[in-house]
């Protein structure tokens, strides 16, 4: 094993008894026979309908310090991959080397003795990585402190929420001295300062050079914390590859669009909605008809940061609206949205014939890398409310490239996904020569 590895994946497989599948009632004696045959490796070919297989040759290596994520639609085995690193359980076929301790985290109710107060889990967790006592004593109050659990620790964990459990269960995982941090779905427990204490955990401890297997179903996180992910469907593996790359992979397969991806910036840059249909918003009245988007050269749906942004939308009115208003949202490849224009932002309000092209236009496109949709309402506006009248999602997808917008160096991963241009001005300090050179907030002023 290269002395720069963490954890190698050779060929694992892993394949489960599944007795309920039998159309017929087995005796003792018959289940006996079906699991010797499970482990010992001699089920014959007529057997192997009473056999799933969760996992299939998958191989892999994680380098030390290094955070990578596994995401997959729910049963693809990502929860028995975990458990095989963990030492939870055996491959059928296979093997994984780990080097180092590991500490786990993996689903509410694994790891904790219900029975045994906070206080004692702590040191049970501890002892079994193989510290002493004096050592986690040493650790002990900040582990009380980050999970935020305080005088709930000598309460037995069978009473806790499962947001206590798990946040006292990370905190042992985190800040005892495991040399592999195995996590699923931790940051999906937990209010939002917990979440974000967690993430700058998980970063401190890869800067550490120990390294952390995350399983999220939050694209967000993986983006956010990965530096490349696995995708798993249905117990075989997908892809291994950069997290941008990985997340489009994960989605596309959700939606089961099993063709190969197609590159948006070679699709035309007008779409005709007028019939597009979504089974979450229905359309009483389809009064948007076409998009198109164009930048300062012509229409394209690729773009560059900074590029001008012209979006054009053809609609006509069942009867005459007004007031009426249009909106675009920009929305990320996971649903998040980006930002958002009214046609009323302006401040002056618009009149709209009944039948026409409005046209939207962004001088400077302020989006980073990544694929990027549209999404475009219609409604009337009255003096309490808004209210939609034809809503299309998704109507089309553009790619975004940085280019040199905040200059020749890119961005590096993880430094947001908007682009402000800013001035940075430098004074020396000895040319700072009279109190009132001072700025007030620098000389104490109330703000």
């Amino acid at each position: 094993m290269s002395s720069d590895l963490a954890i190698i994946c050779e060929g694992i497989g892993k394949r489960y008894l599944v007795p309920h599948r039998r159309q017929q009632k087995t005796s003792f004696l018959g289940e006996l026979r079906d699991h010797l045959k499970e482990y010992t490796g001699l089920a014959g070919r007529d057997d192997e309908a009473d056999y799933f297989w969760a996992l299939k040759d998958i191989t892999f290596s994680v380098k030390q310090g290094e955070i990578i994520g596994i995401v997959g639609s729910n049963g693809s085995g990502k929860s028995t991959l975990l458990k095989i690193l963990s030492g939870v359980t055996e491959p059928t076929t296979g093997r994984a080397i780990t080097r180092g301790r590991i500490g786990s985290l993996l689903e509410v109710g694994t790891g904790f003795h219900p029975d045994m107060t906070g206080r004692e889990n702590v040191f049970m967790a501890g002892a079994l990585l193989g510290l002493s006592q004096a050592d986690i004593r040493k650790q002990f109050d900040e582990i009380v402190d980050f999970s935020g659990i305080g005088r709930f620790i000598d309460v037995p964990v069978k009473r806790y929420s499962s947001g206590m459990y798990v946040r006292l269960a990370f905190s042992v995982a985190s800040l005892l001295s495991s040399d592999i941090l195995i996590l699923d779905e931790v940051l999906a427990v937990g209010d939002g300062a917990f979440k974000e204490k967690s993430e700058k955990a998980i970063n401190r401890i890869a800067n550490d050079g120990r390294t952390v297997i995350l399983v999220s179903h939050s694209m967000h996180a993986i983006r956010q914390m990965c530096q490349r992910a696995i995708v798993l469907n249905k117990g075989e593996m997908v892809t291994d590859t950069g997290t941008d790359n990985a997340v489009r992979t994960y989605l596309r397969l959700m939606h089961d669009e099993t063709e190969q991806p197609i590159d948006i910036r070679t699709l035309p840059a007008r779409v005709d909605i007028s019939n597009k249909q979504d089974e979450d918003f229905p359309r009483p009245f389809n009064t948007l008809k076409w998009v198109e988007i164009a930048n300062q050269n012509g229409p394209t749906r690729s773009f560059r940061t900074g590029d001008k942004m012209v979006i054009r939308i053809g609609y006509e009115m069942p009867k005459p609206v007004d007031p009426c208003y249009f909106t675009i949202f920009v929305t990320d490849d996971v649903g998040e949205r980006i930002f958002v224009s009214y046609s009323f932002h302006d401040g002056d309000r618009i009149s709209f014939p009944p039948t026409g092209v409005i046209e939207c236009a962004i001088d400077s496109l302020p989006l980073l890398d990544g694929t990027f949709s549209i999404d475009i309402d219609f409604g009337r506006v009255s003096e309490t409310d808004i209210r939609y009248i034809d809503f299309v999602p998704r109507t089309m997808e553009f790619a975004v490239e940085q280019g040199n917008f905040l200059g020749a160096r890119p961005l590096l991963r993880n430094q947001g996904v908007v682009a402000q241009r800013t001035r940075w001005t430098a004074t020396s300090s000895n040319q700072i020569t009279t109190d009132s050179d001072v700025p007030r907030l620098a000389r104490g002023a109330k703000r």
